[in-house]
């Protein structure tokens, strides 16, 4: 994930921190002399082909994505034009679907994997060839396979891979320091439910009152991904339906043991109530810990006077795991079959793109294409060694086609139980039949 030189200027000041994704995002577009979206120049009508690339990508992520569209734009010999439309991750996948099945379709999108489960029986995807991959630049056995697999259903290819991203621990160097925690550039924690509350316990006893010592939102989906990153993490969790995907088939001692503890992080305060911009907050010295995504370590890193440091999500029980997903590149469903010329226009794009990935790295996430992730471009970055072995261990949510109403229905009971209106015995009790009637619908 090798970081361009102008991402590491001046430092910017706290203040600036919960408008900083905007600003980042503005950067970008000023990067490529253009501000709009797709940088189209003079020269780009001289193009013979334009083809329309969706992203869902905010902040950091964005701008990335803007100044490696322009390069490619800049650079390509073919005779091509990427514009890009960067939507929302709240309803991008709404869009894109109707976009698909009204026939005005992108002709290259960002889909994370574990839409596929979705997407593929539903045709909104394109199988991807072998010989139209060879011939369009595309080498499979170049991406990391474990990422690589998410995109492959039955034997056949519906994807190219570009990241992997996953759940994290950030940590303020200043706060732990303070609580004898950080010495000689290591985090002194121990293994085990113990030893992960003892080190928060220890964070609350010597820190300000308003410091978290773990921030997580109790709303939104990020305590759905702690809590499926510590389910998965106990020998035989990790599960929601049974075999056949036709019921729920949850492993209910692992998932009442994970439930039970991180029900008790917040019972306890260690996980503070009422958090909902949990990345401010860190970003203003307000958290001594974070667990969320490796995508905002490039806006933390511009962060004044924030000493951080990032390590994988500890290692509760069974073995190190923590929720993830991967950002890959589709060629949705055309109207008529769309047409060839752009077809390969998006092949080639997306395998120009991908073997950048030590550049789209640098808003965090792993490089799927594996000589980007053991560029020294890559190695060269802070912190990103830190956690990178950690996408070997990355728990993805079930391959289900219902998977997204689930996970939805799952939020809505950890917010109950968080806020103290649910217990996990009776979440647990009720969360079997939701499933099931989410799965017979």
């Amino acid at each position: 994930m090798g970081r361009s030189n102008f991402w590491y200027g001046k430092r910017t000041p706290l203040w600036l921190v919960p408008v900083l994704a905007s600003g980042v995002l503005a950067l970008g577009l000023w990067l490529t002399d253009n501000h709009e979206s797709g940088y189209e120049t003079p020269a780009a009508a001289e193009k013979t082909v334009a083809i329309e690339f969706w992203t869902p990508f905010s902040g950091g992520d964005s701008s990335f994505m803007n100044a490696l569209v322009a390069r490619y734009n800049e650079e390509n010999e073919d005779g091509v034009f990427v514009r890009m439309n960067n939507n929302k991750l709240d309803d991008y996948y709404t869009k894109l679907s109707t976009a698909i099945v009204t026939g005005e379709a992108p002709d290259a999108a960002i889909v994370h994997a574990s839409k596929y489960a979705q997407y593929v029986p539903a045709a909104f995807v394109t199988e991807i060839g072998e010989e139209e991959a060879s011939e369009n630049g595309l080498d499979w056995n170049g991406y990391n396979p474990n990422i690589l697999r998410r995109t492959v259903l039955d034997g056949v290819h519906y994807g190219i891979p570009l990241d992997a991203h996953f759940g994290v621990l950030y940590y303020n160097k200043k706060w732990l320091k303070q609580a004898g925690l950080y010495t000689n550039g290591k985090v002194k924690l121990a293994g085990g439910e113990q030893g992960f509350t003892d080190f928060l316990k220890k964070i609350r006893a010597n820190v300000p009152e308003n410091v978290a010592p773990l921030a997580v939102p109790n709303i939104r989906i990020d305590s759905l991904w702690l809590w499926w990153s510590l389910y998965s993490q106990i020998d035989g969790g990790g599960r929601l339906y049974t075999a056949d995907g036709r019921h729920a088939g949850l492993n209910m001692e692992a998932a009442e043991r994970s439930l039970d503890y991180v029900d008790s992080l917040y019972r306890e305060g260690l996980i503070p109530p009422d958090i909902n911009d949990a990345t401010s907050q860190f970003a203003r010295g307000e958290a001594a810990t974070l667990f969320l995504g490796v995508w905002s370590i490039g806006l933390f890193e511009q962060a004044e006077d924030l000493d951080f440091g990032v390590m994988p999500l500890p290692q509760i029980y069974d073995r190190p795991a923590s929720w993830g997903d991967a950002h890959t590149l589709a060629l949705p469903a055309q109207a008529e079959g769309g047409d060839p010329l752009k077809r390969q226009a998006a092949l080639k794009f997306a395998a120009w793109l991908t073997r950048r990935g030590d550049v789209w790295a640098q808003a965090g996430h792993i490089p799927a294409y594996e000589a980007a992730a053991h560029s020294p471009a890559f190695l060269a970055l802070p912190n990103r060694s830190d956690y990178a072995e950690a996408a070997d261990d990355v728990a993805y949510f079930p391959d289900h086609p219902k998977q997204g109403r689930v996970s939805d229905e799952l939020v809505v009971e950890l917010e109950k139980l968080w806020s103290g209106s649910q217990t996990v015995d009776g979440m647990l009790r009720e969360i079997g039949p939701k499933i099931d009637r989410i799965l017979e619908e």
